[in-house]
Parts: structure tokens; C-alpha cells; sequence
């Protein structure tokens, strides 16, 4: 199954091959609230409900040096992704984000991420978009999937103390 069409204007893709069977790549995604265990840019992260699978599940990201955002489940397909709108950012207008699944063999998962959104204030919002966050957003959704990979094939944690660059460059 593919992942559902995103709306908005601009979007960023990115793609990671895990060496992991795709049911352990879906056990830690499904786990929502948690992001903040193995994402570097998010500090904190807390389901916002009882729902903790599924469509209408909540969570709240505290994101390093931008602020925080909520995230809410739109598209659940068990063990092979979903999809979620995110709360205005900076410049980012609502956006949505699915994380889809793949499985290549036995031991070996490809996640594709893509992150679709608009822009909000106008001509200043253009600026920084085109300044600071595109390039930003194509940056760290790279790295946010490279930490996944780590944690996934070597069980690695993050910790308050480290860096998010440590934690990614290892």
C-alpha cells in the first residue's frame, strides 16, 4: 500500500534503508507519543490523549531552538505507516507528514518520510522559507531518520546531556 497524497505547496522527501525486519521498524513508530526517545531535534514528547494507535491519536513535540507543535494521526494503516497534521510553525502554515513503510527483505526496511506544507505571513514568510527553513527542513529530516536507523540496528538512546549532532554523528 502507498502512503495517501499530502496537500500543501512545498513539500520534502526523504529515505532510509534500516536493516531491520519492517515489524520492528513499525514497533517504533507506532509508538507516537514517544518520538522524543530516538528523534534528536525534539526534547520532549507526550501523547495529548487516551488514544495511543490510530486515527485521532495526539502528541506534543517540544522542538529544539523552534518551539513546540502538536501532531495529530489523519491515516492509520496498521504495520505499514500513517499520516499526521502539525500544528503552525515559524513560517510553516499546518502541515502533514507521513511516514510509510516498505519492506525490502527479511532484514532490511525502507522508510520514506515526506513532509508537505504551506507558508504563512506572506512575502516574509516566502523569505524565510526560501532563506532558513527549506534548506533547514532538508537538512534535519535526513539526520531525524539517521537516528532512527542508529536506534533501531544498535538499540541506541538518546540522552538529555548529548547534543542532537552527537547523538546523529555518534
Amino acid at each position: 500500500m502507498k502512503a495517501p497524497q499530502l496537500p500543501g505547496k512545498y513539500s520534502v522527501t526523504s529515505t532510509v534503508t534500516i536493516n531491520a525486519p519492517k515489524a520492528v521498524v513499525w514497533n517504533l513508530l507506532k509508538d507516537f507519543g514517544n518520538v522524543s526517545e530516538w528523534a534528536p531535534s525534539v526534547t520532549d514528547s507526550y501523547y495529548l490523549n487516551s488514544k495511543t494507535s490510530g486515527v485521532g491519536t495526539g502528541r506534543h513535540c517540544d522542538i529544539k531552538g523552534f518551539g513546540s507543535i502538536q501532531e495529530f494521526v489523519t491515516h492509520w494503516q496498521e504495520g505499514e505507516g500513517f499520516t499526521y497534521s502539525v500544528t503552525p510553525l515559524g513560517p510553516l502554515a499546518q502541515s502533514n507528514s507521513s511516514w510509510w513503510l516498505t519492506r525490502i527483505a527479511d532484514q532490511t526496511t525502507q522508510l520514506e518520510v515526506v513532509l508537505s506544507y504551506d507558508i504563512r505571513f506572506g512575502i516574509l514568510g516566502e523569505i524565510l522559507h526560501k532563506l532558513i527553513m527549506r534548506n533547514k527542513l532538508k537538512q534535519s529530516l535526513p539526520e531525524t531518520l539517521g537516528a532512527m536507523k542508529k536506534h533501531i540496528e544498535t538499540n541506541y538512546k538518546l540522552t538529555p546531556l548529548q547534543s542532537p549532532m552527537s547523538a546523529v554523528n555518534g
